[in-house]
């Protein structure tokens, strides 16, 4: 095989690689928040229950909060002690998670904080008990379609076991020393890649859209 076919099969190769782990990290990152958002409802709602305000309990959820949203809140504090106004401090909260859930909550908790309200407490209850629905319904469909991304992984794999197997026989390994083989590896790594991205996009549940996308604001 030559050298410069070597070289791009490496290059897909570490491409392919690459994506998979980008892939990998953001949807971690994504099921870690998710999976956070009923205990951060719990803690505010205990908060808020036993006398503190608003802008505490959120504070306080940059040190008691689950890890994957600590960072975040933590801003969200250091903002606040910088002199910064809630508006605009709850407005950075919103675009850092830029999700639906947060958005109906941090807009639930700037109107109370803005115009009072009695039932900001029965309200957190009603999105956790929404939230948790959700995530239990994502996560049945998850497990029943996994089928897809096993499909993909499957597709991907089954072809390079074949040329393993070809390989073996003299003539097949002439054939592919060949430019015209050479061209073929290259041409079936992209196809490969393109694949397994393309079964991947299929086999993800749509996103909700985000609702309240316009700042709060600070007048």
């Amino acid at each position: 095989m030559q050298p410069i076919t070597l070289l791009i099969l490496f290059i897909l190769s570490l491409l392919a690689a690459y994506l998979a782990k980008i892939s990998y990290q953001a949807r971690k990152i994504t099921i870690n928040r998710a999976q956070a958002w009923p205990e951060v409802l719990d803690l505010l709602i205990s908060s808020l229950q036993s006398g503190a305000s608003i802008s505490e309990s959120l504070s306080n959820l940059a040190s008691v909060g689950p890890q994957s949203i600590r960072k975040e809140f933590d801003k969200f504090s250091k903002s606040l002690n910088g002199g910064e106004k809630f508006e605009v401090a709850i407005n950075d909260l919103k675009e850092e998670f830029a999700d639906p859930i947060t958005d109906q909550l941090f807009e639930t908790l700037y109107f109370a904080t803005k115009f009072g309200s009695k039932n900001t407490i029965k309200v957190l209850r009603e999105i956790s008990e929404y939230v948790s629905a959700d995530l239990a319904l994502r996560a049945e469909i998850n497990t029943r379609f996994g089928w897809i991304k096993n499909s993909a992984n499957l597709a991907a794999l089954a072809p390079w076991l074949l040329f393993i197997i070809l390989r073996t026989q003299e003539n097949a390994r002439i054939a592919y020393l060949q430019p015209t083989g050479q061209l073929l590896m290259i041409f079936g790594v992209i196809a490969t890649l393109l694949a397994y991205l393309w079964m991947s996009r299929i086999a993800k549940l749509p996103k909700a859209k985000r609702l309240f996308t316009i700042q709060i604001t600070t007048k």
